[in-house]
């Protein structure tokens, strides 16, 4: 895991696997964010899109970000695996932020799915709870590996 005390850190880390400033992937964002609707409704937990997700997407969308080249762990900005309670339990983050959310991309590690709220805030969804990230993705990704890890719970109505 890279050391990341800044955004050019972040950004610098993001280029290595593919991103660079003003990166289009429209294409796989609109099938990611249409996989995730179809799935959520199917799950009878709904997602819709909106702005803060639709914006990180389109720009990061088919990027795998290693985290640890040796054990081959990485985050993967992809749809999401089938967690069979990952709609339900985002719908219960939901209601307890009392804001919308979306999947955004998944780590390999654990399995811990991370999703953005209306707001632009990332939260990881992890076996052991859940987490605040940080606001944007540069802070978001900084927040990633802090310890400890800021829960959801602060942010709560």
């Amino acid at each position: 895991m890279p050391f990341l005390r800044t955004p050019a850190d972040v950004d610098a880390w993001f280029a290595e696997y593919g991103w660079y400033p003003g990166r289009n992937a429209a294409e796989q964002a609109s099938a990611f964010v249409a996989e995730a609707v179809e799935e959520s409704r199917k799950r009878g937990f709904p997602v819709e899109p909106f702005p803060a997700a639709t914006d990180f997407l389109t720009e990061h969308a088919g990027l795998r970000v290693m985290h640890d080249v040796r054990r081959d762990d990485y985050i993967d900005l992809t749809p999401v695996p089938d967690w069979c309670n990952l709609f339900e339990d985002m719908a219960e983050l939901s209601r307890r932020l009392e804001v919308r959310l979306f999947p955004i991309g998944w780590d390999s590690t654990d399995g811990e799915v991370y999703v953005v709220d209306e707001r632009g805030r990332f939260f990881c969804m992890h076996h052991t709870g859940d987490y605040y990230l940080g606001t944007g993705r540069h802070e978001a990704m900084m927040g990633l590996y802090r310890c400890p890890m800021r829960d959801a719970e602060d942010f709560y109505v």
